[in-house]
């Protein structure tokens, strides 16, 4: 089946505001009366949908490749998954060791205070902190992966689909409500997150002929105006546990099954949009700006820093420019990264 161009539109938008998720490029620009923290709650709120898709996206583009190629794709996909985490926490290992040592020198004490923190098993499984904290999503995904595998052999996507959900509402428990009660558990990984959308995405692809005729039942604007509905159900939602029920602010909420399910019926309602376009182009590059933007921001914020210029930050053209300017300078590098590795391959 033909490749369906709007996952890649949809892509560029769904990294675009994951970006905006780590800067937070609003969250000290009052405007109009209106408190930084409040701007910056409102967007990361509605950002929220962006890692999901990536997962359910997965998922999806994983079944339609085994069900062209064979089970052997999910080996092949997998040893991807995890060259990409092993090359990138090298070099954001690198990276900060370098930063630790410009910024207290070249002491013994903590350099070795550094490498400590990597002395865990939780570097297989949840990943490392510092500047490369968002390489969870690549370990997530690779364990998500696995277990989804061996369901997939045994033909049961179905039965890990009602297994994943009830662990993605126990894992609510340590996120948004968490106010309700304490799970005291990490649940930002591949089991109580990860897993489920990239099984509810495997459902998209297995039954996709089904899906694709109840979606082309609606106009695309109807789809997106749904979209829309539930982002702001997804926003009171967050108001209400984070600071309602005082629990944590949260990564994901029951509502986000509803966006992302429904952005999935809205691509499947209009296929082709942005066809051989730059957008779709960068869309189908993501990877990219994701692993690496997070040291261009580390980069710059230490710049700006570093020359007296943080007032900056609270400047409307800061919050505006910010995120666009990661997201466009990551592209670039990264690119040029891609076009210099066959000279060292």
């Amino acid at each position: 089946m033909k490749r369906i161009s709007s996952i890649d539109f949809i892509k560029f938008i769904a990294m675009f505001f994951i970006v905006y998720i780590h800067s937070h490029s609003f969250k000290e620009v009052d405007l109009f009366g209106i408190e930084g923290d409040r701007i910056d709650f409102l967007i990361d709120t509605f950002a929220r949908f962006g890692v999901p898709f990536f997962f359910m996206v997965s998922g999806y583009l994983v079944v339609k490749q085994v069900e062209r190629k064979g089970g052997g794709y999910f080996p092949k996909y997998v040893g991807t998954l995890i060259h990409l985490y092993v090359a990138w926490f090298l070099f954001f290992f690198l990276y900060d060791l370098v930063m630790v040592i410009l910024d207290k020198g070249f002491k013994s004490e903590p350099i070795i205070e550094y490498i400590s923190t990597f002395l865990t098993f939780d570097i297989f499984y949840y990943g490392a902190g510092h500047t490369q904290y968002h390489l969870w999503y690549l370990l997530a995904a690779t364990w998500a992966m696995i277990l989804f595998a061996l369901f997939y052999y045994f033909g049961k996507i179905e039965l890990l689909l009602v297994v994943s959900f009830i662990l993605y509402v126990v894992g609510l428990f340590d996120q948004s409500y968490s106010g309700i009660y304490d799970l005291s558990l990490e649940s930002r990984d591949g089991a109580f997150f990860g897993i489920f959308y990239i099984t509810l995405g495997g459902i998209f692809g297995k039954y996709q002929s089904h899906f694709i005729t109840i979606s082309r039942r609606f106009k695309p604007w109807v789809w997106a105006l749904v979209f829309i509905g539930f982002s702001l159900l997804q926003v009171v939602e967050r108001e209400i546990t984070a600071h309602g029920l005082d629990g944590n602010s949260g990564n994901y909420f029951i509502s986000t099954i509803l966006v992302a399910v429904t952005l999935f019926m809205f691509i499947f309602s209009m296929p082709n949009i942005g066809e051989e376009s730059l957008v779709n182009k960068i869309g189908k590059n993501t990877v990219g700006i994701y692993v690496i933007h997070t040291v261009i921001m580390d980069i710059t914020n230490r710049l700006v820093d570093f020359v007296g210029l943080s007032v900056i930050r609270e400047h409307l053209l800061w919050g505006l420019l910010f995120t666009p300017y990661l997201f466009i300078v990551s592209y670039l590098i990264y690119m040029s990264l891609q076009r210099l590795k066959p000279k060292f391959g």
